[in-house]
Parts: structure tokens; sequence; C-alpha cells
């Protein structure tokens, strides 16, 4: 199915609306279609026949009908509008919905700055295409059909001559619709190259700053908008050439018709009324149709713009799919058999991992920076599937296992703490729609939080900023352990929790770390060795092979055998 078809399948859930639009759309083009007749006959009538009595009831006519032709475009644009606004949203809803489900490997496929190109140019270029269609296509496709009827009703000889010129618009039209399309290809991928080079600057601007780096990154955002720039001259050339070349095509056809016509009138075949009827409507008729090839041209702007989202939706990813085992309860064991886990293949981060965590254990695992601890993190939580091997929960594979309740078991606390713009007790009751006021503190007594959020003047109610940024990194880290917490899972995974804190916040996280020692399953992942202090067990990740360590025999200060 094509993406114009698509689009317009969003349509019929709206679809009285739709046909109301309609309706209206069919009454404006007949008002404004309407004068033109009426004026063959105030010509012959009140100037020819010289009926002065007509005058009146003429003028009245015109008037009637002009307002009319306004209360029904009115009526046009609204319903017509709120169809395309509704489309647009339900557009903007099934996409956020299918990247939200995504796996992780989507997201590190595509930049942010693309993911927000979708959101913000493509879906607005849709958009634009709708609410052009409103101006220049449905009502200027009915008013130019009934207009090209008077004509035809007046002289269907003059009205076929001037019909030649059409296949020659319509061809042209066409081919330069295409040009258009893939010209705005190009436009769309340099905006997002641009999208993303501001999220990365705004992200980054610590850093820029701290590298001097200000003039580097205005250079490099002119560069793109040059780029840019040329991309949309491309588009700019494409565009003004289409009136440019289609105008002398009508006005040639115009003339070849006047000359017909003037013949006719110098021999009686039809009267001056019937003569400046006909020329009123062809006239009046080329707007519209100037504005329906026009829009013709935009719509593929919108066609592209559509490819790109459906591109989007119709992804499948089968790690996603199949997974009809549902994790009721974790009762006794994780085992990783024979897993292996490679980006590509010429590329493993482990091989032959074999680990076995019972329930109710605390589990730490050591090694270097790169050498597959979060990743293994990662294969619990479904973010990515072994290469080899199987993970096993209580004896069921884990790529078998449904998403949702596989992470309804897991609590997780990373590194890199992500906090919402909110408040402190939306962001620790995050996607918990039921829990109560005193369940989120003591959550965060748990975490070791409610020591500094009870100092605060707005308490719960504190607005933390972007990403946290109005609180310190182990205030912002205990939010995101009360957080986990809440969800109240039976497995804990602590993912460099204290890598990038100080000692005495180091301290206090390791105290509501390890209070939690057999009341949950814990996996404590960290390259520091006094995090793994009071463990049950320690496996090492060295250069592509897991092994345990006996924990009687690890030095905690060093990291060593």
């Amino acid at each position: 199915m094509s993406s114009l078809k698509r689009v317009l399948e969003y349509t019929k859930k709206y679809k009285t609306r739709l046909i109301l639009s309609m309706i209206f759309a069919s009454l404006f083009g007949l008002m404004a279609a309407a004068p033109t007749y009426l004026l063959r006959h105030t010509v012959d009538e009140v100037f020819i026949k010289s009926y002065s009595h007509l005058i009146i009831p003429f003028i009245i006519g015109f008037v009637l009908l002009f307002i009319l032709k306004a209360v029904f475009m009115y009526l046009t644009s609204y319903f017509m509008y709120w169809v395309g606004n509704r489309v647009i949203n339900d557009i903007r809803t099934d996409l956020f919905a299918k990247i939200a489900h995504f796996p992780i490997s989507f997201f590190q496929e595509k930049t942010s700055g693309q993911l927000m190109s979708h959101f913000l140019n493509d879906i607005q270029m849709i958009q634009n295409t709708i609410s052009l269609g409103v101006k220049d296509g449905v009502r200027s496709l009915f008013e130019g059909a009934f207009l090209i009827g008077v004509a035809l009703f007046m002289n269907w000889q003059l009205a076929l001559i001037m019909a030649i010129v059409g296949p020659i618009i319509v061809i042209t039209t066409q081919r330069l619709g295409k040009a258009r399309k893939k010209a705005s290809l190009g436009i769309q991928q340099e905006m997002g190259k641009i999208s993303n080079m501001l999220q990365e600057s705004f992200t980054g601007i610590r850093e820029i700053k701290a590298f001097n780096g200000e003039n580097i990154e205005v250079g490099r955002f002119k560069g793109l908008l040059t780029q840019c720039f040329r991309s949309i001259m491309r588009n700019v050339k494409i565009e003004a050439f289409a009136p440019a070349l289609i105008e002398p095509i009508g006005i040639t056809g115009g003339g070849v018709v006047f000359y017909f016509a003037a013949q006719q009138v110098l021999t009686g075949i039809i009267t001056a009324g019937a003569l400046i009827s006909f020329f009123g409507a062809v006239i009046l008729a080329y707007q519209p149709i100037k504005k329906i090839v026009s829009f013709y041209s935009e719509v593929q702007y919108g066609i592209a713009a559509a490819d790109r989202i459906f591109e989007i939706i119709d992804r499948v990813y089968p790690a996603t799919k199949n997974r009809s085992l549902e994790l009721i309860e974790f009762k006794a064991e994780i085992n990783f058999k024979d897993v292996a886990f490679a980006y590509n293949s010429n590329s493993f981060v482990f091989k032959n991992a074999n680990l076995q965590i019972k329930h109710g254990e605390c589990v730490g695992i050591i090694g270097a920076s790169g050498s597959g601890k979060s990743t293994m993190c990662d294969m619990l939580l479904g973010f990515v599937m072994p290469t080899q091997g199987n993970v096993l929960i209580d004896g069921m594979d884990i790529t078998q296992i449904s998403l949702s309740s596989l992470r309804n078991k897991i609590g997780y606390v990373g590194q890199r703490t992500f906090l919402f713009n909110d408040t402190i007790y939306n962001n620790v009751a995050y996607a918990q729609s039921n829990v109560t006021h005193e369940e989120v503190v003591n959550a965060c007594k748990l975490a070791h939080a409610e020591e500094f959020i009870k100092d605060l003047p707005q308490g719960y109610q504190t607005i933390v900023g972007e990403n946290g940024t109005l609180l310190s990194g182990g205030q912002k880290q205990r939010i995101t352990i009360a957080r986990a917490l809440l969800k109240s899972p039976e497995i804990l995974i602590f993912d460099e929790a204290t890598s990038a804190l100080d000692q005495e916040s180091e301290k206090i996280i390791q105290q509501a770390i390890f209070e939690l020692k057999g009341q949950k399953t814990l996996i404590i992942v960290s390259h520091r060795p006094a995090m793994l202090k009071n463990v049950d067990k320690i496996f090492s990740i060295n250069s592509g092979q897991v092994r345990a360590i006996q924990t009687s025999s690890f030095r905690y200060e060093e990291g060593l055998v």
C-alpha cells in the first residue's frame, strides 16, 4: 500500500466529518461557479436587451451567491482541518508507540537528532500537505470542476479545444512532482543532521566550553546550514520552474480558443453574454487548476515524509516477537549457559560464559571497562540477545519470556542516571500508577533519599530540573534507587551505580544496596573491588572469558586474587 493510501486510511475513523467537509466543498464549488453562469444572463438581458428592471435582482443574486460561498468555505475548512489534525495526532501517536517499544539496538542505529527530525520535520511536512490540501486541494478541485462544467455548458466545442492543453500540463506536473519528491528527501536528511548537531551541542555544552570549542561548533553549524541551503535551492529551482512552464502553456491554449470564440460571436453562433460567461468560467478556473497543480507538487513532499514515517512504523524486530512465556515469580536461579555475545561476527565481547545466580544471592561482577559487564545486564533486561548459548531464568529461555513480565521482575540502577523534569515524587513513582504516598516515602527511606528530601523547601514536590540538574550526583542516584525499589522487583541490578560519585555518596549508596541483601537477588556490577564486599559470589570478565572467583581469596582493595 502506498504511503498516500495509508495516510488516507487514517481518515476512515472520521468519515462522518470527512463526508460533511466534501459536501460543503462541493457546495462551495457550485457557489463559486454559479456567478459565471448568471453573468451570461446579466450581459444578454441587462446590457444587450436593456431590461433595466433586472439590475436589482441580478445584484441580489450575486451577493447571495458570494455569501453562501463564504459560508461553505468556512464549513469546509473547519471540518477538513479537524480531520487533518486528528490524522496527524494519530500518526504521531502510532510512530511514538512503535519507537517506544523498539529494542535498544534501534536507538544505537539512529541518532536522537534523526528521531527528532521524524517527529518535527517529517510530521510537520505531512501536516503542511494536509493544510494545503484543505485550501488548495479539495476546495480548488470542486471549484475548478464546476467552473469547467459551466464552460462546457456554455460551449462544449470551445471547452474541448481548451482541454487539449490538459494532458501537456498533467505530464509536466507529474515529472516535476517526482523531482520535488527526490529533492525533499535531501532536505530532510540535511535537517536530520542539523537536529543531531544541535542535540549534541546542547547536551555537551560543558565540554565545548571547557575546550574553547564554541567557534568550532559554530563553524560546524554553518557548514550544515550551507548543505541544507543547497538542498533547499535544488527544490526551489524545480518549484519555481513549474508555474513558469505551465502558465505559458495555458495562455497559449486560451489564445487559440479566443480566436475561434471571436469567430462564433461574429457569425452569431453564440451571444456576447455566453462568450463572457465562457471566458469568465475559464479564467476563474485557471486559479484553482493552478493551485491543484501546485498542490500535486506539495503532495510529493508529504509522500516523501510519509515514506520515512511508515518505514519506521513497519519495522519488525524478531527479538521482540514470539515471547509467549510469562515470568510470574522468580523462584530458583538464573543460568548463563555457554553464552557469547558479539556486535559483529569478528568481534566477540565474551565467549562461553557459564554462571549461576541463585534466588536471594548477592553476586558481584567485576572486569575492566568494555569487558562486557553491562552487556550481561542488558541481556537480563532483554535489551540485547545472546549471539550464542542461552540465558535461563527458572529454566525458561529469556528470549521466550515476554518483555513486560521480565522487566517487571527486575529493578535496574545504572551509572548514567536519568530523571524527568518533574517532581521528586513523580520521578520515584514513574510508571507505578497505583502506589501510595507512604510506599513512595518508604522506598526513599530504603534508598537513603529521605535524608535530603525532607530538607528541601518543597520536599517531594521539588522540581529536579532537566535530567536532575538541580540535584547532586549522589542525590540523583539515590532517587533512581528508590524508583527501582518501588517496583518491588525480585532481582536488582546495580550497574556501576557508584562509579561517578564521591566517597561519601558512594558509602551511602553502598549502605542502601547491602541493606537489601537477603531480601532481593542482587547483581552488583563494578570495576571498584571495594564495592563487592559482603557479596556471596564474584564473577570476573577478562579477555572475553568469564570465571568465578572465591570471595575468600579476593583482595577487595586492589581487585586481585
